[in-house]
């Protein structure tokens, strides 16, 4: 967790910065209506706008793109120390990047339940999905067996290798 606590002012200023600039993306055709800025310390070190049509990319969702954003101006993929800021409360796949990228923190002004958009129903589907065995989804997987050990043998020699740096 951060040492740093930022003022009410300063949350509200970053989080009027998120719901300025939700429109831009909306306004170009490039997704729907989501920013999210990446704070650390006191200043934002990523901005992202939802990019899904324009980028045909369906992980485009501003979260993510705010993060990879900040990933790559802080030169780490796991940004600890930092606070994302975004107009709407994160979806499933939006709070597994923010668990992967080790954010401190999360402030949204809108929460999913009691708003007026279809977001909560595809919430709970998604949660649906994941929780469902992976060979009774409604995308199944399968699995193919008889490359299951080289596949583990590659993911276990990374592992042993690459410990210390990841």
């Amino acid at each position: 967790m951060s040492a740093y606590t930022p003022k009410r002012e300063e949350m509200e200023r970053f989080m009027s910065r998120a719901i300025e600039l939700s429109v831009e993306g909306a306004s170009k055709g490039h997704g729907g209506p989501y920013r999210a800025v990446v704070v650390k310390d006191g200043e934002i070190v990523g901005e992202g706008y939802n990019r899904v049509f324009v980028d045909s990319d369906p992980s485009a969702h501003g979260e993510v793109v705010a993060i990879r954003n900040a990933g790559k101006n802080l030169g780490m993929f796991e940004i600890t120390g930092c606070s994302l800021y975004t107009n709407f409360e994160p979806c499933p796949m939006c709070a597994a990047t923010i668990w992967w990228s080790k954010l401190d923190r999360v402030f949204y002004a809108q929460p999913v339940k009691g708003s007026t958009v279809h977001h909560e129903e595809n919430q709970e589907e998604v949660f649906n999905f994941v929780a469902t065995p992976i060979d009774k989804r409604s995308i199944p997987g399968e699995q193919i067996e008889s490359k299951a050990k080289e596949a583990l043998d590659i993911i276990e020699k990374y592992l042993t290798d690459h410990t210390k740096k990841v």
